[in-house]
């Protein structure tokens, strides 16, 4: 549905949304039909063309929704009064919860003015150091004692703590859901007063929030995008309610990984995510001064004071991850950790997908999405993003290694270890020799499925579970204290042999053989993969792979849906925003596929631009009239790449400035230019004849270089300004669609006037993972197809035994042929988010314009057009003269396109 169907829209519109500029009518439409979906309660998938204003239309209707109904909190509360009371003693009752609870946001809202002024004095005076933030805020730490750091051995750290089974009476307690707890008693009993509901009811009782106030929570894929989001939630200000009694700007935290907040000089240099939780993790089980002295100690000061020093300033303004990192440097506090403390008081917290989408994360931040606003945004990735978090793989040598390594450190420390340790670790090393085995002895083809039970059952440690060991790793680190021995084994061995080259040389030795553990501990990745072997098998399946030499179990998850189903359930509304939605059928069918239709909201808007600004063709015939389809079998012709260089090389006398051209992939791009690039005689290659006409730039595949290729190719084109001279004259840039290019850069204005989709870019149909996807999706169908078809004859014939074989056959066939147009439209679907995503560069505002060209005949077929989005769809030319989808009529039609621009 678009939002021009929604019967309320127009009613809605003069609804003050508080946004910062003149809103367009489709901002007004988008802002009033996101407020009616939170406030009904909904999920809403919302289509809003970048360049539109996308993101300040959520915040503007989001928060404005959030401030009308922190008023109607405040009644509601009032309403839960005991009716058979007095009134009068209802009344002071309701007084006081009401007194109270304003009196501590109240409070909350005195210290933060004080630092906003304070920020304000500060931006004035010149600041001899030339620091943004205060250094006086909590600084000078004491330093930490020093008892506990004596070893009795140097191998002492390597050794397991004891432990004792669910039948015994261990010394310690850990929380196997938390992620965190491979921290210390210490340290957890801190983050437990940072989460705010986990700490004693007396203790600081002033500064307990309600945790069940509605907040927003907004997640996108890249931190980039968040900081731009970041940067329009400073634009907006919104009125004062009466719990946020002053005007202005509303109260935000950003949440991220270590990667981007950890200050530790050392761990944060490290380039590895994983590296970096685990270093953090280990640093912290230190005591003393070898323990991270970011992390607070109520033995060493009152870190609630601190953290909540540290809360008020982030709660200040509206600050970004950088900010946030640079205050937790100034304060010499973790911002990592300090940050959750500003969780229960906010009313915006930015996230990036993974500490959303997965439980683990959530619990050890303790967020509850109960009763919520969840936005995702961005959200075209959200399927491939849920099963790329949930995947994993595992080679043969990666067993072998853990095998191995555990054997060695189960030698070593025998005698050390106590009987808990001793049955787990030993039924550890049985699960790995039998993975070993399994793996080594598989004979199928590449891409064969294994059965999960399969893995699991053979050498009987089936009878293993798998949860209590996981459990058990969890406690004891075990992971990483094999890992960090065996890098000790081997520094020990590396050094022993330079001994023989003399003391100089031993001594180089020793700084070159020092290395840390592995980013990610073998043992952990084996477990995590046997973790999802017990997941249900219609979730997800097991493959076996090769490659190199080497032989990988991977498992792959299929059905996103139960990975995102608890969020559904505990969220007021979630709402799915992108600027490419379409075709959005399999989000309904496979990411909310037990949700009623009647709780569906999808808003598809058009674009702010005139009609006129863009034009959409189709060439289906090249110069030459041979037909232009970029089939598997097809498009590795040379001829194919001749005639599509001869279409280009046409394109370019028509199209002025810059053009950018979308490939399916690096090896075809790659494979086409060394087939423009060859030579025939004295005449010029297809390269150089396109050249002359504009500097040809090519996506790299090292991401390091994008920045400087970009640049290069901007500062072309504004070396070549577009004049009626010029005209032809510019840039061209080939790119690959779902490369680094394709997404997140934007080719306003001169960057790209015309933008050429090259072939239809169809994942690999052979590859495994896509003959399991569409087995899913043909199972799926057939279950859902099955039901129906029986329900509604068992309506006619009363009784099942009733129903005519004839009967039962059609349902049959009826089955399998839905199913399969159901698997190729799922691949279909596959394809064109991919092609949408990258002709959606472009437009980036209102007066801007361009030509879109699809390079394949293909394109003219209404079962792939119609899965393009409304906005480009709509503009595509349907009366026979303008819709001529031959080379000369696409031409034609592009010349007169900016003929008219020219004009104006």
């Amino acid at each position: 549905m678009t939002i021009a169907d929604s019967p309320s829209v127009g009613s809605l519109s003069q609804r003050d949304f508080h946004h910062p500029y003149t809103p367009y009518k489709i901002q007004i439409d988008f802002m009033n039909a996101l407020y009616e979906t939170i406030d009904q309660g909904k999920i809403g998938i919302f289509e809003s063309p970048t360049g539109t204003g996308k993101s300040l239309s959520l915040i503007c209707s989001a928060m404005t929704w959030l401030r009308d109904h922190q008023l109607l909190n405040l009644q509601e509360d009032e309403s839960t009064a005991d009716e058979s009371e007095p009134a009068w003693v209802r009344e002071h009752h309701m007084s006081m919860l009401k007194e109270k609870r304003l009196r501590k946001y109240k409070d909350l809202q005195a210290r933060i003015e004080k630092v906003r002024e304070l920020e304000r004095k500060e931006k004035l005076s010149v600041l001899q150091n030339g620091r943004m933030f205060g250094t006086n805020i909590g600084s000078g730490l004491s330093k930490r004692s020093k008892t506990g750091e004596k070893e009795e051995g140097t191998d002492v750290k390597y050794v397991v703590e004891d432990y004792y089974s669910d039948a015994e009476d261990g010394p310690t307690s850990v929380n196997k859901n938390d992620p965190d707890n491979n921290l210390s008693g210490e340290v957890q009993a801190l983050l437990r007063k940072l989460g705010g509901n986990h700490g004693s009811q007396n203790e600081d009782e002033e500064e307990e929030f309600d945790d069940s106030d509605i907040k927003i929570f907004y997640a996108s894929r890249t931190h980039s995008q968040l900081s731009q989001f970041v940067q329009q939630l400073r634009l907006p200000e919104f009125p004062e309610s009466e719990l946020y009694s002053v005007k202005g700007t509303l109260r935000h935290v950003p949440l991220s990984s270590r990667k981007q907040l950890c200050i530790h000089p050392t761990i944060s240099r490290l380039r590895d995510l994983n590296a970096i939780n685990d270093r953090c993790a280990e640093l912290q089980q230190n005591t003393g001064e070898k323990r991270c002295q970011y992390m607070m100690s109520d033995k060493v000061v009152n870190e609630r004071v601190k953290i909540r020093d540290f809360r008020d300033k982030i709660l200040a303004e509206v600050r970004d991850i950088e900010d946030m990192a640079e205050i937790g440097r100034s304060m010499k506090i973790c911002p990592y950790y300090a940050s959750r403390s500003a969780i229960q008081v906010s009313e915006v917290i930015t996230l990036p997908y993974p500490l959303l989408l997965q439980s683990s994360y959530r619990k050890a931040l303790s967020i509850s999405l109960k009763n919520q606003i969840v936005i995702i945004d961005e959200a075209h990735n959200l399927l491939d993003a849920i099963t790329s978090l949930f995947s994993m793989s595992i080679s043969l040598s990666d067993i072998t290694k853990s095998k191995e390594g555990v054997q060695v450190y189960l030698k070593k420390f025998s005698k050390k270890l106590n009987g808990g340790n001793k049955v787990y670790i030993s039924q550890i090393v049985k699960l790995l020799v039998v993975l070993e085995k399994h793996l080594s002895e598989f004979s199928g083809l590449n891409g064969a499925e294994v059965s999960q039970n399969e893995v699991l059952q053979n050498g009987y440690v089936d009878t293993i579970n798998v949860f209590k060991i996981e459990k058990y790793m969890e406690k004891s680190k075990l992971s990483r204290k094999v890992e960090s021995y065996i890098v000790h084994l081997a520094e020990e061995e590396a050094v022993k042999s330079m001994s023989l080259v003399g003391k100089e040389n031993k001594t180089k030795g020793r700084r070159t053989v020092k290395q840390p553990p592995p980013a990610v501990p073998l043992l952990s990745r084996i477990m995590s993969f046997l973790i999802a072997l017990t997941n249900p098998t219609n979730e997800g399946k097991v493959f076996y792979e090769s490659a190199n030499g080497e032989k990988y179990l991977k498992y792959l998850l299929l059905d996103p849906s139960f990975q995102f189903k608890s969020i559904v359930d505990e969220a007021r509304c979630v709402i799915l925003a992108g600027g490419t939605m379409e075709p959005v059928s399999d989000y309904l069918k496979y990411l909310f596929p037990y949700v009623p239709e009647n709780r569906f909201r999808m808003v598809t808007c058009d674009h702010v631009i005139p009609e006129q600004n863009l034009g959409a063709w189709t060439v289906a015939t090249g110069p030459t009239g041979m037909e232009m389809t970029f089939t598997f079998e097809r498009q590795h012709l040379e001829a194919t790449a001749v005639e599509l260089g001869r279409t280009i090389g046409n394109l370019s006398c028509v199209i002025p400035d810059g053009m950018v051209l979308f490939f399916p992939s690096y090896k075809y791009m790659e494979e086409v230019c060394a087939i423009w690039k060859k030579t025939s005689g004295t005449a010029q290659s297809q390269w150089d004849q396109i050249a002359k006409r504009k500097t040809i730039f090519q996506e790299p595949r090292d991401a390091g270089e994008v920045d400087h290729v970009l640049a290069e190719y901007a500062r072309e084109l504004n070396h070549f300004p577009a004049s009626a001279e010029k005209r032809g004259k510019g840039a061209m840039l080939l790119a690959v669609v779902g490369g680094k290019m394709s997404e997140g850069i934007n080719f306003s204005d001169n960057l790209a006037r015309g933008i050429v989709m090259v072939g239809l870019p169809f994942p690999n149909a052979r590859s495994a993972d896509m003959i399991a996807k569409r087995r899913f999706v043909e199972g799926r169908t057939i279950e859902v197809v099955r039901m129906r078809e029986m329900k509604r004859l068992q309506d006619i014939y009363i009784n099942e035994s009733l129903i005519p074989q004839a009967k039962l056959s059609e349902i049959t066939q009826t089955c399998r042929k839905e199913a399969e147009d159901a698997s190729r439209e799922y691949y279909e679907n596959v394809c064109m988010r991919a092609v949408n995503q990258s002709i959606g560069r472009g437009i980036r505002h209102a007066n801007d314009y361009a030509v879109i060209i699809f390079a394949d005949s293909r394109f003219a077929s209404p079962r792939i057009s119609n899965k393009l989005p409304k906005w480009i769809r709509s503009r595509m030319p349907t009366n026979p003269e303008a819709n001529d989808t031959r080379i000369g009529g696409v031409m034609r039609n592009i010349r007169d396109f900016f003929r008219d621009k020219n004009s104006k």
